[in-house]
């Protein structure tokens, strides 16, 4: 199963803020990610980078 894992990139540093994510919805100024197990978290920020193929990571700054 390939989930991705969501980062947050504030200049130089990049922090995960969920891994395992199964959904992705776009809030007013961010986004609620869902968890494989339902887990919820809101996150703002604006998607930097995807990567579908290598890590399957979602970049937000």
């Amino acid at each position: 199963m390939c989930l991705s894992t969501v980062f947050i990139k504030s200049g130089d540093q990049q922090e995960k803020v969920m891994q395992d994510v199964a959904q992705m919805e776009c809030k007013n100024d961010g986004y609620l990610l869902t968890g494989l197990l339902g887990n919820q978290k809101f996150v703002k920020g604006k998607i930097k980078k995807i990567d579908f193929v290598d890590d399957h990571s979602v970049v937000l700054e």
